[in-house]
């Protein structure tokens, strides 16, 4: 147990931070060096007089004279402003076992021919300000407040007068700021936001239940680290991770902090990668904005790899491939390479093997389906689940078989689930939460479980849900179950106790008509 515990700690730890270690090389030449632009640190004003601490890293080897494309990279929560030493951190092997963050640098795109920009987001560290959560309104000005000042940086590629050529990239809160930023800057030529969310209500609170789990890592990391926080963040961190319910204030501030149907305005070319095991922002989140930006006309492509905001527990396929999309799209839509960035959707199942379709929803290709019923019993006292950010087999559930399909096939998109049921406890708006397990590995498919609301009132009722979208791989020889389970520490601890009895549960998982790549 204790080598479990070290390793999911600090692949977890990885994940988050998504810190890289890299080696410094050195070379000599018999020439003189030319004359290169220097690394500059300075305070850039935002459009509130905010001043924003700011790093600008020019590309390796840039003579005074040239100038190159810029890259912006903000940093992930609870970080200060990457410093020019990080390189990519694409796979982190702990053991036995590989966790994606799919990091490209600021060493690595120096080395590329980009210039970087680094900042210390608005409320962290040497910045002023207060921490709003990437909104569109406060972080999304922030940056365009730095492409502005990239404009006067002689060593920038410029379109024209205060048009820099200029991208972004970035993981967690360093790929919210680049949905914020796109949906009102159009100069912007590409973003590659990873790790992000279009509804953080419906990350934190989906379907009206509060994920304790990473709501309270997170705020611990910004109080341990001085952040300063908005008053309306503070209440959030306070509130609800206290009562375990999202008040009607603390709704509409993550509302107004989310891009949600703002997405539709971004007119720039978009990588969206997601991480199959994030349970902070669900593949959904990716969803909804791919769906958003498809409809809009915006060229746009998904991935989702292993990794994320949780623990990779499968493998995580071939090593580099999704760090070589985000670098072929950062040259096709900064530099006009003429490169291919692949099909518009692939995704990984937990064989470590890479699917695509020409568009997302890939063509459907049937559905799997279970029904069962049973009784459930409920308990304050009952939990499961790993840390708060990985859901596991549950003790006390409902377990509904899955029957294995004739042939091999891929699952990609969310499950839906209905059940009618009929319960009482002394709570009557009481959760349960659904999750699939695969038998064979005692693995719950990609880490995720779903709150489903019940009524307890002793009444009969029917409820349906979209579980969390997954990527797995089935064939006849699959062992997968629906649990319901009454408790999972990805969520709030469960505050009733009583019981629910099931008269039926129906459950349908989507097949894909992807198709392996190479």
């Amino acid at each position: 147990m204790g080598k479990l515990l070290s390793r999911r700690s600090g692949a977890l730890a990885c994940v988050v931070l998504a810190v890289g270690l890299v080696a410094a090389g050195c070379s000599t030449s018999p020439f003189p060096p030319p004359q290169l632009y220097p690394t500059v640190t300075t305070t850039v004003t935002s459009f509130d007089g905010v001043g924003l601490a700011v790093n600008f890293y020019p590309a390796t080897n840039l003579a005074v004279g040239q100038n190159a494309p810029t890259v912006l990279e903000g940093s992930g929560w609870g970080a200060g402003g990457y410093s020019a030493s990080i390189g990519t951190v694409d796979q982190i092997t702990i053991g036995s076992q590989s966790v994606g963050a799919a990091l490209v640098g600021p060493q690595t795109l120096n080395a590329a021919g980009y210039n970087v920009v680094t900042w210390d987001n608005r409320g962290w560290y040497n910045s002023g300000g207060q921490v709003n959560l990437d909104s569109p309104a406060y972080e999304g000005r922030d940056v365009s407040a730095i492409i502005d000042w990239v404009a006067t940086q002689p060593a920038a590629e410029l379109k024209g007068p205060n048009d820099p050529v200029v991208g972004m990239t970035g993981v967690s809160y360093g790929g919210g700021d680049q949905i914020s930023a796109a949906i009102n800057d159009h100069r912007i030529a590409v973003i590659e936001p990873n790790m992000a969310w279009n509804s953080l209500m419906g990350s934190l609170d989906p379907n009206g239940v509060v994920k304790s789990g990473w709501g309270s890592l997170l705020c611990t990391i910004g109080n341990v680290v001085g952040a300063k926080y908005a008053p309306a963040l503070t209440s959030t961190c306070t509130n609800d991770l206290t009562s375990g319910v999202a008040s009607p204030s603390d709704i509409s501030y993550g509302d107004a902090a989310s891009p949600l149907g703002r997405v539709s305005q971004i007119t720039t070319p978009t990588l969206l990668l997601g991480g199959t095991a994030d349970t902070l922002f669900p593949l959904a989140q990716d969803v909804a904005n791919e769906q958003l930006l498809a409809a809009a006309g915006t060229p746009v492509k998904m991935m989702w790899y292993c990794g994320g905001h949780g623990i990779c527990t499968v493998p995580s396929g071939p090593a580099g491939h999704v760090v070589n999309v985000e670098m072929a799209f950062l040259d096709k839509y900064l530099k006009g390479a003429q490169v291919s960035t692949g099909p518009a959707f692939e995704y990984l199942d937990q064989t470590g093997t890479w699917n695509s379709a020409p568009a997302f929803p890939p063509a459907p290709a049937g559905a799997l389906t279970a029904s069962g019923s049973g009784h459930l019993s409920i308990s304050t006292t009952d939990s499961s689940g790993f840390f708060g950010v990985e859901a596991t087999p549950a003790s006390n559930a409902l377990n509904i078989a899955v029957p294995a399909p004739a042939a091999a096939a891929e699952v990609a998109g969310a499950p839906q689930l209905t059940v009618t049921y009929q319960g009482t406890a002394s709570v009557a708006d009481t959760p349960v939460f659904a999750q699939l397990v695969d038998t064979s590995t005692n693995l719950v498919v990609d880490s995720q479980a779903t709150a489903v609301p019940l009524v307890l009132d002793g009444a009969t009722h029917t409820t349906s849900v979209s579980l969390n979208d997954i990527s797995w791989a089935v064939t006849p020889g699959s062992t997968l179950e629906l649990q319901l389970t009454d408790a999972s520490d990805l969520f709030f601890a469960q505050a009733a106790n009583g019981s629910v009895t099931v008269a039926q549960a129906t459950l349908s998982l989507p097949l894909s008509g992807a198709s392996p790549e190479g």
